[in-house]
């Protein structure tokens, strides 16, 4: 008998709405906020947070210019080809 993996918790980021909430002049490269954004929450993925403890199946909604990140390992990327909170529901 093999040992199973926890089943992860899926943590849908809706990256317009995280990166946008705060005024650090993310309006000039939204690809790169994006990105830096990605990799903050790929230090979660294996240990979670207080409110959700790891493993984390995370997925960034991308949209717009923020397009065209690449994922790594821990976030999948999830590209909206138009409104962001739209897939967001269809991923939900």
């Amino acid at each position: 008998m093999s040992a199973q993996s926890p089943e992860a918790t899926l943590l849908i980021v809706d990256g317009a709405n995280v990166v946008g909430s705060v005024p650090d002049g993310w309006w000039r490269d939204r690809r790169g906020a994006a990105e830096r954004l990605r990799d903050r929450l790929a230090r979660y993925a294996a240990e979670g947070v207080r409110e959700a403890p790891g493993p984390l199946e995370i997925v960034l909604v991308l949209e717009g210019a923020a397009r065209g990140v690449a994922a790594v390992p821990g976030v999948r990327i999830a590209e909206a080809r138009g409104s962001g909170d739209d897939l967001i529901a269809e991923l939900a």
